[in-house]
């Protein structure tokens, strides 16, 4: 049966439509979700109670008047340490509760060769204890290490530490010795001084714990001290000087007697201990600049160098121990500093110049020059030596020379002779005609660096006295090893004028 064509018409409509219909997406009724309730809280756990304690203070150095900065402070007994700021102040924490003693550990007490420990503390739960620690004062210790007899020699006393510069060990049985010289009163007459002094000497021997003391000691006083070990190695002079105080401290170090080798210097071999130690430094002049071309020698040997345009300077194969550095250089005073060499570690140094010539009076400068002419031995050569010649200060300043070398032009037994416009000093009576010289100057022996390099550095109006040896007259300090060279040996007012030995 065939349908009416409207029918078919309105079916198909159906048909199309069907799919459509089921398409579309079937509207969504919101639904409104209650809010989740917060889970509780859990309690929050209580802190433990405190169970350690603090300790806070200071730590003061009695001897100097001064903060003990950089000490080690621990607690006895416990890991807890501490160390002390430049103020001297100290905080250790998380101490257990009790009573404990507190132990130092600082240079000064290890120079003091003591043990400082305070008495017991104690230490309450989350307590902040207070505390000042002192170094025992200088009576105290003065009183502690000198017997009665000794301090009525006099009431100050001189401690330190000797130790072998390679191992830190100590150097057990070395001789400690402190030289000095009793001053005029102030205001006593030129006339009534004294030039011929006896020195005063202190001496001691150093114990098991490596620490000497010298007792009897005035207040005041500028002194020379020296480490000497038994077989036969020595410290150099080392300047000490107390300006008024009942302690000093001084430690040093000293080498077994170093190994000798001899070196030739141009006109004499010279012998000359040798080491393996090195120093580094700088040369600065009053301004802190740099000062090129100075000459710096290690005293007692002939090792010397020239500082560079930056005023640095290195010197090597030294002998280790305590030994002391002399600066030189045209328009400043020689100055002196005593360095502590190791083969282990280079010693380092920084030297500043002073002024050239200290300005005194000029009854002062004889006295003192005097006086130190017989310090140096120079006056008892002069009156026992047979064949020594000898200029003191009035001498060398009529001769108006322009150089050292002219001082000697007309010295018995020297010839001075231009080579290449620098002066050569030999002699005319040396043996064998080698015309050999060797110049000390202030006791040591001067290494030549260049031609010539004596003018350089010791100026006419520097020179204080002159001793002059040929042949055989040439003393056992002043002979060259192995030669018989003439010896010309030069005092400078720097060193004769010093006060001390």
């Amino acid at each position: 049966m065939r349908l009416p064509r409207l029918a078919v018409r309105a079916l198909g409509a159906l048909l199309f439509a069907l799919p459509l219909a089921a398409q579309r997406p079937t509207p969504r009724v919101p639904v409104k979700v209650p809010p989740a309730k917060p889970a509780p809280a859990k309690p929050t756990p209580a802190p433990p109670p405190p169970t350690t304690g603090y300790l806070q203070g200071v730590a003061v150095d009695s001897v100097h008047m001064e903060p003990l900065v950089g000490a080690l402070l621990s607690v006895e007994g416990t890991a807890r340490i501490g160390i002390t700021d430049s103020l001297g102040r100290f905080l250790i924490d998380s101490i257990p509760p009790g009573s404990y003693r507190v132990l130092v550990d600082h240079p000064i007490v290890d120079t003091l060769g003591i043990t400082l420990v305070t008495p017991p503390m104690t230490i309450g739960v989350n307590e902040v204890t207070h505390t000042v620690i002192p170094v025992p004062n200088s009576a105290f210790l003065v009183n502690l290490f000198c017997p009665a007899a000794r301090r009525a020699l006099g009431p100050g006393a001189l401690v330190g530490r000797i130790r072998e510069p390679d191992s830190d060990s100590a150097a057990v049985g070395a001789r400690v010795s402190l030289v000095w010289y009793d001053p005029d009163p102030p205001g006593l007459p030129a006339n009534l001084r004294v030039t011929k002094k006896p020195p005063r000497v202190r001496e001691a021997t150093v114990g098991a714990d490596g620490t000497y003391r010298l007792c009897g000691l005035p207040e005041s006083y500028d002194a020379k001290l020296q480490a000497q070990r038994k077989d036969g190695g020595a410290t150099a002079e080392v300047p000490v000087v107390q300006d008024g105080g009942l302690l000093a401290l001084r430690s040093m170090s000293v080498a077994a007697l170093p190994t000798v080798a001899t070196t030739d210097t141009g006109t004499a071999a010279i012998r000359q201990p040798k080491g393996t130690a090195r120093v580094f430094g700088k040369v600065l002049n009053q301004n802190r600049a740099p000062v090129a071309g100075a000459r710096v020698g290690l005293m007692g040997t002939s090792a010397a160098t020239l500082t560079r345009a930056n005023g640095d300077f290195v010197l090597d194969s030294l002998p280790a121990g305590t030994q002391a550095l002399v600066v030189r250089q045209i328009g400043y005073k020689p100055t002196e500093v005593a360095v502590d060499l190791s083969s282990r570690t280079p010693a380092r140094v920084t030297v500043q110049l002073g002024a050239f010539v200290p300005e005194l009076s000029p009854v002062e400068v004889v006295s003192r020059r005097d006086e130190g002419l017989q310090k140096v031995g120079f006056l008892d050569r002069k009156r026992t030596s047979a064949g020594g010649y000898f200029m003191g200060t009035d001498q060398i300043e009529k001769r108006n020379a322009m150089k050292f070398s002219d001082i000697l032009r007309s010295t018995p037994g020297l010839r001075v002779q231009e080579q290449n416009g620098q002066s050569m000093v030999t002699s005319t009576r040396s043996a064998a005609g080698s015309g050999c010289v060797t110049i000390y100057v202030d006791g040591s022996p001067w290494q030549q660096l260049e031609p010539g390099d004596l003018d350089s550095f010791v100026q006419p109006n520097e020179v204080a006295a002159i001793e002059v040896y040929t042949g055989t007259s040439v003393p056992p300090q002043f002979s060259s090893a192995g030669q018989s060279c003439a010896a010309v040996v030069v005092w400078t007012k720097t060193r004769v004028l010093r006060r001390g030995r």
